[in-house]
């Protein structure tokens, strides 16, 4: 993980006694990316710095890195895979001065130009500076995972690994694009074209597999496309006669190839292990090799889905320390001041509960293993392995039962999903738009129409990952002077699953049968076969939003007045009033469902706000917020109850053997046909999911007012450990009174 920055004139030479303050300044807004070494590059009309981080060849690899003549100046943020092999090629014409993995980018571009992209197997954003034909390339790796931006007027070219780095520039735009934020608050949503956003009018994102070159000599600027992610014809398809086990194994060989390749450092690493089959898959290999440290979200979210427990057990398994980390949603110090810095390190209006999540475990890493300086993810598996079935039959326009839930209504919901794509594009279509075909649509709009729901599906994700997770977890590591690696996207293992043959899509696409009978026989079925569970959506979600609506409201609601001004302040944008009466309305809600939308909408106002002013002069630390702790787990199944109370008590003092009661205005009813409810004054007010409560319902059919909790769980055999966040909720939203109150 490294950064950089740069100028390019298009008119004038640069003055490096004027150009070099401002590269300095360009570099601090990204030094968390590289705290290793600083270095500037001042020739003719350009001007970059590089902030490295050192992981190959930590004395040779510094940066910017030229060529034997010279003639070529190169910055490289990421990590040539295959380098080694690449190098056996050039040994005999070339020179190379270090062992880096970056070298190689030169010497392959003096022997075959912008071609050189085709051969290189990693995850890169470059700029390349061929001095003699006077020519600046910008590149991205194919899949997008390193990031790379720019801005472009008639005077010169700005470019960088992070939109802040671009800021300190005297002329560089600064204006908020609330009209594209608004109309994609969610990540899901993506223009047909797949178009890639910085969020900021003036600055374009680069997408992966496309290449930006600005030629000086022939006062040229193009961007260009190196790599695609397309289907064979259905001719190639109908020519591939593998079998199903004969795909599965192929796989397995390109995925054990992936993560060996990734393996490479000259420093230590470590990997997140959520306890789902991706994460445990790439540990699983990696262990053959080495071994390694593993980080776990512990939340009440993790421990209610089973994500804990199973991490555990994969690290216990494979013979690997794990480190449970402890997030307590009602003990923190997570503050306003905590979330700006939060806000301003991700520079995207969806930072939220998961970029907090995923920060705090690297830096909890980072703490506890100094020399630790890469993370090895399970991510890019759901995408392109079918993780997500369930989840876009939901976003269908239909309610699909369990037993109706199959590859033909995942497909049904995905021709839907590309169909209101198409006619986001061409609005006045809508009346009518049950009735007209969708390659009409795709007419109407001049956009191709995909002639399988799972290329649309495959490249829908291409557009998902550059714009949420790559660049969210680009900026959670980096913040922490940590660099992440994903096997899952090695585009060869991407190129493969869509190469599959159609036929096969079921019976290898639906829940990830690919990945888990790939490694079926390597791990126990309860974590070939664990189902997908979402990081801390679903059951326990409550609590994550909690979390996060009281971030919003500290120190006195600073993050609201900050972005939207004081009470009864009038904002360009935002009702001010509409978010006063959603701060209001969302305690009353236990499961505090607004707070997603709120927080988004906060965010995009703070963004606004800190770019105008280029909210951090310096680089941001977080020095002043405590590291959180961790527990260390032998048995979990024999210390699972001490686990629960550790996340959910918060009243130390509550009497566990005093009377306890509804209070007088509370009535417990039983719903029909089904369905528990909670009533207060004689109103229904709060419903209690049976599949998500059913020690809690149990519990409140035995409180009368003459029993204590402790007798209750007694009889019905049970610790009070499982019921005790419930009880606190209940105490919360005082529906229960202890004693004679």
């Amino acid at each position: 993980m490294c950064g950089f920055a740069g100028i390019l004139n298009l008119r004038h030479p640069l003055r490096k006694e004027e150009i070099a303050p401002i590269l300095h300044s360009m570099g601090d807004q990204i030094a968390y990316r590289g705290p290793d070494d600083e270095q500037l590059f001042c020739d003719q009309s350009i001007g970059m710095v590089f902030r490295r981080l050192s992981i190959v060849d930590l004395v040779g690899g510094i940066q910017p890195m030229s060529n034997e003549d010279d003639s070529l100046m190169l910055v490289l943020n990421g990590e040539i895979y295959n380098h080694q092999e690449l190098k056996l090629l050039l040994k005999d014409q070339h020179h190379f001065k270090s062992r880096s993995d970056c070298e190689i980018v030169l010497h392959l571009y003096e022997e075959m130009g912008v071609d050189f992209l085709l051969h290189l197997n990693g995850k890169f954003s470059l700029a390349l500076w061929d001095r003699r034909n006077r020519k600046l390339i910008l590149a991205r790796d194919r899949l997008g995972i390193k990031p790379l931006y720019y801005s472009i007027n008639k005077e010169r070219v700005l470019f960088g690994s992070e939109i802040k780095a671009l800021m300190p520039y005297p002329d560089c735009p600064r204006e908020y694009d609330w009209e594209h934020a608004l109309s994609a608050p969610n990540h899901e949503h993506a223009a047909q074209d797949f178009t890639i956003h910085s969020y900021f009018k003036g600055i374009e994102y680069l997408p992966g597999g496309k290449y930006l070159v600005v030629d000086l000599q022939c006062e040229s600027i193009e961007e260009k496309c190196y790599w695609r992610l397309s289907p064979l014809t259905m001719e190639e398809y109908a020519d591939d006669q593998r079998s199903d086990q004969e795909i599965i194994d192929g796989y397995r060989e390109v995925l054990e190839d992936s993560v060996r390749l990734q393996l490479m450092a000259d420093v230590e690493l470590g990997l997140f292990l959520s306890g789902g089959i991706d994460s445990v898959v790439v540990a699983l290999i990696a262990s053959r090799y080495q071994k390694f440290h593993t980080f776990s979200v512990l939340s009440q979210s993790t421990f209610k889905n089973g994500d804990a427990r199973a991490a555990h057990v994969a690290a216990k398994y494979l013979g690997l320390h794990n480190h449970q980390v402890q997030y307590p949603w009602h003990n923190h110090t997570f503050d306003s001041s905590y979330w700006k810095k939060l806000l301003w390190t991700c520079e995207t209006f969806e930072c939220g509960a998961e970029q907090l999540y995923k920060f705090e475990l690297h830096r909890y890493a980072k703490h506890h293993r100094p020399g630790l300086k890469i993370i090895l993810t399970g991510q890019g598996s759901d995408e392109f392995n079918g993780g997500y079935v369930n989840q876009f039959i939901d976003m269908g326009p239909e309610y699909v039962e369990d037993k109706d839930r199959n590859w033909k209504s995942f497909e049904r919901s995905l021709s839907h999903l590309e169909k209101d794509q198409l006619l986001r594009a061409a609005p006045g279509l809508g009346n009518y738009s049950r009735y007209i075909n969708k390659g009409f649509i795709a007419s109407v709009v001049n956009q191709p129409l995909w002639s399988h729901p799972w290329f649309y599906y495959g490249n829908r994700s291409l557009r998902s990952l550059q714009m949420y997770n790559l660049w969210h977890e680009d900026r959670t590591a980096a913040g922490n002077h940590i660099e992440n690696r994903v096997p899952f996207l090695d585009h060869r293992l991407v190129e493969y699953t869509m190469r599959v043959p159609p036929a096969k899509y079921d019976p290898l696409f639906w829940n990830k049968n690919i990945l888990r009978s790939a490694f079926k026989d390597a791990l126990p079925e309860e974590l070939a076969q664990r189902p997908k569970c979402p990081f801390f959506h679903g059951p326990d979600e409550r609590y994550t939003n909690r979390m996060m609506y009281n971030i919003l409201i500290s120190d006195d609601r600073a993050l609201i007045r900050e972005a939207f001004g004081e009470t009864g302040a009038h904002h360009e944008v935002i009702d001010r009033s509409a978010i006063e009466k959603m701060l209001a309305f969302i305690p009353d809600d236990p499961a505090y469902g607004d707070v997603p939308h709120l927080l988004t909408l906060t965010n995009m106002a703070l963004l606004e706000k800190m770019a105008m002013k280029t909210a951090f002069k310096k680089p941001v630390v977080f020095s002043d917020t405590a590291v959180l702790d961790s527990i260390q787990v032998s048995n979990w199944d024999a210390e699972e109850d001490v686990i629960a109370a550790t996340l959910s008590v918060r009243r130390q003092a509550i009497d566990l053997d005093a009377k306890v009661a509804l209070r007088p205005e509370v009535t417990f009813l039983k719903g029909i046909p089904a369905g528990w409810f909670l009533a207060v004054d004689e109103a229904i007010k709060y419903c209690l999911d049976e599949a998500e409560n059913k020690e809690w319902i149990e519990v409140l059919q035995h409180i009368n007012g003459e029993r204590s909790i402790n007798s209750i769980v007694s009889e019905l055999n049970m610790p009070a450990s499982r019921i005790r966040k419930n009880l606190e909720e209940a105490m919360d939203y005082n529906i229960i009174q202890f004693g004679n109150a």
